[in-house]
C-alpha cells in the first residue's frame, strides 16, 4: 500500500462522513450503503478500489454506531417493543437492499 491509496482512501471517508452529516436520516443511509455494498461486491474491479469503496466509504456512510445510538434512546425510554421491532426490521430490510444491490450489479454484467 502507497500513500496515494491512503489519501484516497481518507478522501472517500471523509466524503462519506460528510454525506452522513448532512442526510443526517439513520434508515435512509443505511440503506443507501447496504445497496451499495451490495452492488460493489460482486463486481470485478481492482481490489483497492474495492476496498476503498468498501471499507472507506460504505463504512464511514452507514456508521453503525448512529443506530447503536438510536436504540440506545428506545432503551432509555423503555420502549421495548419498539427497539425489538425496530431491531428485526432494520436488519431484515438492510438485507434485501444489500441483495437488491447485488442483484442490480449481477443484471449490469
Amino acid at each position: 500500500m502507497n500513500n496515494k491509496f491512503f489519501i484516497i482512501l481518507l478522501l472517500f471517508a471523509f466524503f462519506a462522513t460528510f454525506l452522513r452529516f448532512f442526510l443526517n436520516n439513520i434508515f435512509f443511509i443505511s440503506f443507501l450503503g447496504s445497496f451499495i455494498y451490495g452492488f460493489v461486491f460482486p463486481r470485478t474491479i481492482v481490489k483497492a478500489k474495492k476496498v476503498i469503496l468498501l471499507s472507506g466509504f460504505c463504512s464511514c456512510l452507514t456508521s453503525f454506531s448512529g443506530f447503536i445510538y438510536f436504540l440506545y434512546q428506545l432503551i432509555l425510554q423503555s420502549y421495548y417493543l419498539k427497539l425489538f421491532l425496530y431491531l428485526n426490521f432494520f436488519i431484515i430490510a438492510n438485507l434485501i437492499i444489500m441483495y437488491i444491490g447485488f442483484f442490480v450489479s449481477r443484471k449490469m454484467t
